[in-house]
């Protein structure tokens, strides 16, 4: 039967039961005619399959309280012990730049469209047009999920304000998240579980994971005396200071966030596009916090793919292609339960060549003999890695994507 050992629940095959069960029988009787056209060999084996699913019954039942094999509500169970909730998804941010008559004030929520997809993005703060009639803001989409804005698309104004005349937006949106697979969840668990501490740098990534929208953080650090580059601080932060870099997510929120964990005395350093936020104290409103934070200074990945057809390949392979780049770059190609690269590419992490071959091959893979050009085929302009410094993150749209099938 099914035991537990120190490497945990180990199932006993149908096979095993079978056997088990006919060796009970012929230590009864040797001559016990056990053929599977009698009752008693069919009982046997309709046995074995019973024993079976109950021992897998058993297995899950025991698997649920285990965090690395637990699922779906089972593992939201286990990870809600922690403070980490599943997220059901992220939805993509953008820079939007406003004009309008110096003074005019543009409220948090106002609704922005887009010309070309009819998607909607909501200002995430209130701002206020400058003396000379231009302001930028972030904005969030309405919706969760990977939707896509190129440059110079949100053009549309829905809701209307006095003195507001055009909004733009003079880069593409960042990308937003679809709801986090098991395995994705794991990987959030296990970085949020330092989020009850204080005074630590784990505790800083759980309260930053833990805030609604907030797709990618890094902490960098530097704990000593020096500004210098060394190997305890292999960035050049000034001394004493940490730099917390966040992709996605409010001001406010992620501002909030810092302040309940920051370590008293560490400056705040901004390393990658910088903003800043006052925070009241929850808990004493008279003391006041200017947080200083920064996003990452976003890196637009353009591929160049060309594709030689054996005459296999869909109508649609070129879009299909840039599809599957997609879901590469947002960790959701290859099954999570493969462990590949199951959260796309973090803040600081360099993107290799051979990153635009992988979901390429998963899509011609399907269909006959259809190749990559190697020597046309590019990322960024050439076929060496792309390299991401530690305040930077690679962007991927599919608007910068180009496919060429011949």
């Amino acid at each position: 039967m099914a035991s537990l050992t120190s490497t945990g629940y180990v199932l006993q095959t149908q096979n095993e039961w079978f056997a088990q069960e006919r060796q009970f029988y012929v230590e009864i009787d040797p001559l016990w005619n056990l053929d599977p056209s009698t009752p008693d060999g069919l009982k046997m084996a309709h046995d074995s399959e019973i024993f079976y699913a109950l021992d897998e019954t058993l297995q899950r039942a025991y698997n649920s309280k285990d965090p690395n094999k637990a699922k779906g509500n089972d593992l939201d169970i286990i990870c809600s012990l922690t403070g980490t909730i599943r997220s059901s998804g992220s939805a993509s941010s953008v820079e939007l730049t406003l004009t309008a008559t110096p003074g005019t004030v543009i409220f948090k929520g106002n609704l922005f469209e887009s010309v070309v997809t009819g998607s909607r993005w909501a200002t995430d703060q209130t701002v206020t047009a400058d003396v000379s009639g231009t302001v930028s803001v972030n904005a969030t989409c309405t919706v969760a999920g990977p939707t896509q804005a190129d440059a110079n698309t949100i053009t549309r104004i829905v809701d209307v304000v006095a003195g507001l005349a055009s909004v733009t937006n003079p880069d593409p949106a960042t990308p937003g998240t679809d709801a986090q697979s098991n395995e994705q969840l794991r990987v959030t668990r296990a970085t949020a579980v330092g989020r009850p501490g204080n005074n630590q740098i784990d505790s800083l990534y759980g309260e930053l994971y833990a805030v609604s929208g907030v797709r990618r953080v890094k902490v960098y650090e530097n704990d000593t005396g020096s500004g210098s580059v060394s190997a305890d601080n292999p960035h050049g932060l000034p001394a004493h200071s940490i730099a917390p870099i966040i992709d996605g997510g409010t001001d406010e929120d992620v501002a909030m966030a810092i302040y309940l964990k920051k370590n008293p005395g560490a400056a705040l350093y901004q390393a990658g596009t910088p903003f800043e936020v006052e925070i009241t104290s929850p808990k004493y409103p008279s003391n006041k916090k200017l947080i200083r934070a920064s996003r990452p200074i976003y890196v637009d990945m353009i591929p160049v793919i060309h594709v030689i057809n054996d005459g296999t390949l869909p109508p649609n392979a070129d879009q299909l292609i840039k599809e599957a780049m997609m879901e590469f770059a947002a960790g959701d190609l290859i099954p999570a339960d493969v462990g590949f690269k199951i959260d796309g590419f973090d803040i600081g992490e360099i993107v290799p060549f051979s990153t635009i071959l992988t979901p390429v091959n998963k899509v011609i893979g399907s269909y006959g003999d259809s190749y990559i050009d190697l020597p046309s085929t590019s990322l960024n302009g050439g076929q060496a890695n792309v390299v991401i410094a530690y305040n930077e993150m690679s962007r991927w749209t599919e608007a910068n994507i180009t496919v060429v099938v011949t």
